[in-house]
């Protein structure tokens, strides 16, 4: 019965995946890249979660979002687009919403507490933790996407041969240490 719940969401996060491309108006060519990035990340998020590193959303979204990063170098060449235009709506279904949604309420709890009556030291933990792992999965979802296009220094992945690129950046280096 998990299996199928967990199919079930997968199917899910692409559909909101190619709603949130349909909304940034990415090429329809791509459309069948994001909903299979979307859930490729929110299925490898959800499986990190719930086997590898329980409770540490964090971990598990940069583990999604980067899974969704490199594969965006990948069909970019195939779908003829840079990766960016179908890696962020593809990343967009890890955005946590009820973190976010929680930390909001709790701020508002605390700001409209009558005169008189104190905040409870739990309740400003929990705050602070819900607004605070929501920040971190946000930072970590756009660096995840992000990082393999800041790795591969390239805004195109035409004509990049990693073993070329990679033989170039030693011979740089080399260069620049003889020359001092």
């Amino acid at each position: 019965m998990q299996e199928v719940d967990m199919v079930v969401k997968v199917v899910w996060a692409a559909v909101v995946s190619v709603g949130f491309a349909v909304l940034f108006n990415t090429p329809k060519r791509a459309m069948w890249a994001v909903a299979l990035l979307g859930g490729i990340g929110f299925g490898l998020k959800t499986i990190v979660l719930k086997f590898l590193i329980p409770d540490q959303l964090v971990m598990a979204s940069l583990i999604g979002a980067s899974g969704i990063g490199l594969l965006g170098i990948y069909f970019a060449h195939r779908v003829h687009t840079p990766p960016i235009v179908f890696t962020i709506p593809a990343v967009i279904n890890m955005i946590p919403g009820t973190l976010g949604y929680e930390f909001m309420i709790g701020i508002i709890n605390i700001v409209s507490l009558k005169a008189g009556v104190e905040a409870t030291l739990e309740s400003l933990i929990v705050t602070l933790s819900n607004g605070l792992n929501a920040i971190f999965v946000l930072l970590v979802l756009a660096f995840g996407v992000v990082l393999p296009i800041l790795i591969f220094n390239t805004n195109t992945v035409k004509n990049k041969d990693l073993n070329k690129f990679l033989k170039k950046k030693v011979i740089d280096v080399k260069r620049k240490y003889r020359s001092h």
